[in-house]
């Protein structure tokens, strides 16, 4: 496993946008017509940028998987990466839902600590033929996790992925569902026994 740099954006690109074709807690937010894949890859650029310059951004050694994540304390100002996030809202969210959008990331961050620091872990893509490139990206991030004794954050939609990520030894602290639109989130964490113990 590898830490990501700027030749890998279309790699890491690839994988994210292959492999959130039909997650419901992304594709939500896009209007039914229009490329579908087109405004994943916009949001795979944004966090690609925005994960590479908080150093978050890894590859698995097969290069079938990627995790993007970053420290929620660490700000950097990047108009690079603040255009790459203007243009995934205007081309890629429908005028009529970015106000929902909005608050609904708003609800999210608003769950996670306010006034500590957390490594918040975005994305996880790995292809079908990865085999265990999602262990090893986790693994490499708790210890992250340990090494820094911060905790990490995560949001998932499936429960499947839910039910992996406890076996992992995280806990879900949280759940939030919209029967309408038929989106549920489980918020998850993980962290040291020191953590917990404080």
């Amino acid at each position: 496993m590898r830490r990501a740099v700027k030749k890998d954006k279309s790699l890491v690109i690839n994988i994210i946008t292959q492999t959130f074709q039909n997650n419901p807690g992304v594709v939500w937010m896009f209007s039914k017509s229009g490329n579908r894949t087109k405004k994943i890859r916009r949001l795979a650029e944004f966090a690609f940028v925005k994960c590479l310059n908080r150093n978050g951004a890894f590859i698995s050694s097969n290069e079938k998987g990627v995790a993007l994540f970053y420290r929620s304390d660490i700000h950097v100002y990047s108009l690079k990466e603040i255009c790459y996030e203007i243009r995934f809202v205007l081309l890629s969210i429908p005028l009529l839902k970015i106000a929902e959008v909005v608050r609904r990331e708003s609800y999210r961050k608003h769950i996670r600590p306010q006034n500590e620091p957390y490594f918040y872990f975005w994305f996880l893509g790995v292809l079908k033929e990865g085999a265990m490139a999602g262990f090893e990206l986790n693994n490499e991030l708790i210890k992250l996790s340990k090494s820094e004794n911060i905790p990490i954050y995560l949001e998932t939609t499936e429960e499947r992925n839910k039910k992996i990520y406890e076996w992992l030894g995280y806990e879900t602290y949280n759940y939030w569902e919209d029967k309408p639109k038929n989106i549920r989130f489980w918020f998850l964490r993980w962290q040291n026994e020191k953590l917990k113990k404080s």
